[in-house]
């Protein structure tokens, strides 16, 4: 397997790419860290990030910057270049009802669609930077939901919540022009806080969403695509106090899909972390860790393309200290689970209690090592880098790198 070593000059902080020949996750590879953006002023948040590689190995994130009283908005995207450079593009002007929240996608021929929902609720979107163009309207603002992807076939496949409850209109791309109309309607939620698409291998869409459910507590909910027109079966999946996070993605390996999800037990003060994967025939799920001492918040799921193994993202609150970190939990070859902390000091939600989850996503260009961005301590964007473990040689690099923040995580 290609290796390669980050590198960057950004906020003082350089990186270099090297190439050589060592598996991307094994040993004990350091997570690096990159700063997309400064901090913002007191009156802006950074929305939740979308983060994505394209198939040459290079990542890219956009995200919306977010004004808490003038409704000033702005849509961003920003692509890591050769020599660690952020090279950011505003894809929304600086206007008001601009973009609340943003998803990222790269076609086969690497070229970046990112769509958003605007505060006034329309529903925009970019195609390879281009001008943006209309999608849809009437989308949800108080708790906006948006999420894109490509199929195994190269389709744009996405979503947008809108105004009605567990109402969602799919998101088209023609080549040249995007449309969107009537998806799915899923019931059981008087108000819903999250959600995430995914296609599977079939070509078929599944979603899993969070919220507050009609009959009190909070719950996860499931949805599938049927293969004939017909109205989305949904259940729920589980039901606590609260559920603060969920995701679903499809393992590239079987196109099957799997779930990730957290849940609180206000009674036992519990929280708990759990892995759901399909296996043709029913949902097999793992509880991958539990504690009194920590709350399990926002999560993201991706799947190693190399080994097909799971791994998720996870924000962690602890109780007795109220610090807000960032961890990583992947699955080892035993099928069983470790974690380690990416960073100690990060901002969990956004202003007004809004949810703000961290991305992941790994590179597949045949390196297969894994990038979370999140939001920093400062309010700043942020996007650490588990990169492969480094030759002697080219380790000997970082001692002229006194500004290099790393911290290390167990090797899978």
């Amino acid at each position: 397997m290609r290796m390669q070593m980050i590198a960057g000059i950004v906020s003082g902080v350089t990186f270099l790419w090297m190439s050589a020949t060592l598996q991307a996750v094994d040993g004990t590879p350091n997570w690096v860290f990159s700063s997309v953006t400064a901090a913002p002023a007191s009156d802006f948040y950074v929305s939740s990030p979308s983060l994505a590689f394209d198939h040459y190995g290079t990542p890219a994130v956009s995200w919306s910057l977010v004004s808490q009283s003038s409704g000033v908005n702005t849509v961003n995207f920003a692509q890591l270049l050769g020599l660690g450079l952020w090279s950011t593009h505003q894809l929304a002007p600086a206007t008001a009802d601009s973009g609340l929240l943003t998803s990222l996608a790269f076609d086969r021929s690497e070229r970046p669609v990112v769509a958003w929902v605007n505060a006034n609720g329309t529903v925009q979107a970019s195609f390879n930077l281009s001008v943006a163009q209309s999608v849809g309207s009437s989308a949800a603002t108080a708790r906006p939901i948006i999420d894109i992807s490509y199929d195994l076939a190269g389709t744009l496949r996405g979503m947008f919540a809108r105004t009605s409850t567990g109402n969602f209109f799919d998101i088209r791309h023609s080549g040249s022009s995007f449309s969107s109309v009537d998806m799915a309607t899923i019931s059981g939620f008087s108000s819903l806080h999250d959600a995430a698409l995914v296609t599977d291998g079939r070509g078929l869409r599944h979603m899993a969403l969070r919220g507050a459910l009609s009959g009190g507590g909070q719950g996860v909910i499931i949805a599938s695509e049927p293969s004939t027109a017909a109205p989305w079966p949904s259940a729920v999946l589980v039901s606590a106090s609260n559920i603060y996070g969920v995701d679903i993605a499809m393992d590239p390996g079987d196109g099957r899909v799997a779930l990730a999800y957290t849940t609180f037990d206000s009674g036992s003060n519990t929280s708990k972390l759990f892995y759901s994967k399909f296996t043709g025939s029913f949902l097999q799920t793992t509880e991958v860790f539990s504690s009194t001492l920590h709350r399990f918040e926002d999560v993201s799921l991706a799947f190693d393309p190399v080994d097909g193994r799971p791994a998720i993202a996870y924000e962690r609150k602890v109780h007795s200290s109220s610090a807000e970190e960032l961890h990583f939990a992947w699955q080892t070859s035993s099928s069983s689970w470790q974690s380690t902390l990416v960073d100690g000091t990060i901002r969990l939600d956004a202003p007004a209690n809004r949810p703000r989850r961290p991305s992941l996503a790994f590179d597949d260009y045949g390196t297969s090592w894994p990038a979370i961005a999140y939001v920093d301590f400062n309010g700043s964007l942020a996007v650490a880098f588990d990169p492969p473990v480094p030759e002697p040689t080219t380790l000997a690099l970082f001692s002229v790198i006194p500004l290099l923040r790393r911290r290390c995580r167990m090797g899978r």
